[in-house]
């Protein structure tokens, strides 16, 4: 289709994660478990050839293969019959949608944008613009600032690639994505966001225009114009203004050379939908009462663990509010620094030049600190000296990649750190998940299978039934909106520096555990599923135990 054509054509729409919709062409699209169909589904009520939706004359139809379960379109049975706009068809546990390709009314107030007709990829930015919460905050002006925070016009010119970049952060924001992925693809540059932790399809841009995208993401960055087969990183930001809260979003750009040209992946530090205090993370109230004791004391150590991505950071910033930065010395050493916090001095992490955590840590410690952040505990060195620091009389918080609480005991001694040093310096070990939260808008009440409840047990409250993702528009057909950690805490006690100091092992540590208040991540997510804020499969998904 050309670039500046509206679109009229059909395609069809994943029900569930909002994949990338499937154009209707002049060719039959297949659909089975087979991997020669042109949608392969990893589904067991699927059969190998299910059905195909083909041309016909003046449209489409959808027909039956003589699968096993049948398919269904509108929920009836059928053998063949036409496709119109806004039919949906089962195919085995899979839903799709038929819809007009561009098929939303154009925002009158943003008309003024654009002049002639509006191209596909703009209808359909605007349409998940519109179709978002909250309403009116996709009409929020953007000012883009370089990399040396002056501010730049190149969004406020006129073009396709200003354009482009300007909705792209429009609906970043208002879909509280954390990264921005534009991927060359020959035919046209594939958008996709990261939001609630999840990939999910945006729009396609054609070749030209994604070009321009990441042009003005290269000048804004102060990258290299010519350097298209180097890997580049860099940073701008951009203020938000008229929408819900004005602000400045910072975004760090990734550009790597890919088949067809580079990709784009830009991360969005956006502060606006994190909590910004203890209180706001959701622990339960013992846990709470123990983390403010814990950073209340002039010497120790807190130590968050989870996989990438599980919001440890956000935590220990969280914990670090509770701080008085006033009265107190707080130094961060972090890799990179990715939120500024007022009244602390942040010190990135430089490898290539002898600036790694080790190196940062000693010289940090000659600089008469009260409380120091060491962003992740990776190597022996930094794990010694931060221990030995905790033990001096200083407050440190870190982060180390592990399993659970206490799987990252284990991982400070695979460190080769000494036992005595972990087990005197250590306070409280904190692991977490992010879970979705079932969107409200869509979720629906189900009962629970016997066996559901038998594992949750007392944690359920006595209910039989809970809530599971459907999807919607609002929720980008994820059935899932926004995100909350699961928490596990280790209260590091003297039973507990006994057996560390002595022979170590799991099932020491948690007969010493059972015997005091322990929750789980899986317990606490049996809790939200009980309230209805999760579903039992998001808890499955991130609670490695079950």
């Amino acid at each position: 289709m050309p670039e500046g054509e509206t679109g009229t054509g059909l395609r069809l729409r994943p029900e569930h994660g909002r994949g990338r919709p499937i154009a209707l062409s002049d060719e039959p699209i297949t659909f089975g478990r087979h991997p020669d169909n042109t949608v392969c589904l990893k589904d067991e009520k699927a059969s190998r050839f299910h059905c195909v939706v083909e041309p016909v004359e003046g449209g489409y139809q959808v027909r039956d293969l003589e699968s096993r379960n049948g398919t269904k379109v509108n929920g009836a049975k059928i053998q063949s019959v036409r496709l119109h706009p806004g039919d949906t068809i089962q195919v085995g546990r899979s839903t799709f949608f038929a819809e007009r390709e561009g098929a939303a009314e154009f925002d009158p107030q943003l008309q003024g944008e654009i002049s002639g007709a509006a191209p596909v990829w703009l209808l359909e930015l605007n349409r998940i613009l519109k179709e978002l919460p909250p309403a009116g905050a996709g009409k929020e002006e953007i000012v883009l600032l370089a990399a040396d925070g002056r501010p730049t016009d190149v969004l406020s010119a006129a073009g396709d690639g200003s354009r482009a970049l300007k909705y792209l952060l429009r609906v970043a924001s208002k879909a509280r994505a954390t990264d921005i992925h534009i991927e060359p693809k020959g035919e046209g540059y594939h958008t996709r966001m990261r939001v609630d932790g999840q990939m999910v399809w945006i729009a396609e841009l054609p070749a030209k225009t994604g070009e321009f995208v990441l042009g003005i993401v290269r000048a804004a960055c102060h990258m290299k114009q010519a350097a298209r087969d180097a890997m580049q990183e860099g940073h701008f930001s951009a203020k938000y203004s008229g929408g819900v809260l004005d602000r400045r979003v910072e975004f760090r750009a990734s550009l790597t050379p890919s088949t067809h040209g580079q990709k784009a992946v830009l991360r969005v530090l956006d502060t606006m939908n994190a909590p910004h205090a203890t209180e706001e993370l959701g622990l339960l109230p013992y846990m709470h009462q123990r983390l403010r004791r814990t950073v209340r004391m002039d010497a120790g150590l807190v130590l968050s663990c989870g996989p990438t991505g599980s919001g440890k950071t956000t935590t220990l910033y969280s914990i670090l509010r509770e701080i008085d930065r006033n009265a107190k010395n707080v130094v961060t050493i972090e890799d990179p620094v990715e939120y500024q916090l007022d009244g602390t001095t942040q010190l990135p992490v430089d490898d290539q030049r002898g600036k790694g955590f080790g190196e940062l840590l000693r010289s940090v410690l000659r600089q008469d600190p009260d409380v120091i952040l060491v962003g992740e505990i990776r190597d022996e060195e930094t794990a010694r000296t931060a221990m030995q620091a905790a033990m001096t009389g200083h407050l440190v918080l870190s982060t180390v990649h592990a399993k659970d609480s206490i799987a990252a005991i284990f991982r400070l001694l695979d460190l080769k750190v000494e036992p005595y040093l972990v087990a005197n310096s250590l306070d409280v070990v904190i692991a977490q998940r992010l879970v979705r939260l079932l969107c409200p808008n869509c979720k629906e009440e189900v009962r629970l299978l016997p066996g559901q409840v038998t594992k949750m047990g007392k944690h359920l409250g006595g209910k039989t039934k809970a809530y599971h993702a459907v999807g919607c528009k609002r929720c980008l057909k994820t059935g899932y909106f926004g995100r909350r950690a699961i928490f596990e805490m280790l209260d590091f006690n003297d039973d507990l520096r006994d057996i560390v100091l002595n022979e170590p092992s799991m099932q020491a540590m948690k007969k010493v555990i059972a015997g005091g208040l322990f929750t789980t991540l899986a317990q606490f997510g049996f809790r939200l599923v009980a309230d209805g804020v999760t579903s039992v499969e998001e808890v499955e998904r991130v609670a490695e135990e079950l």
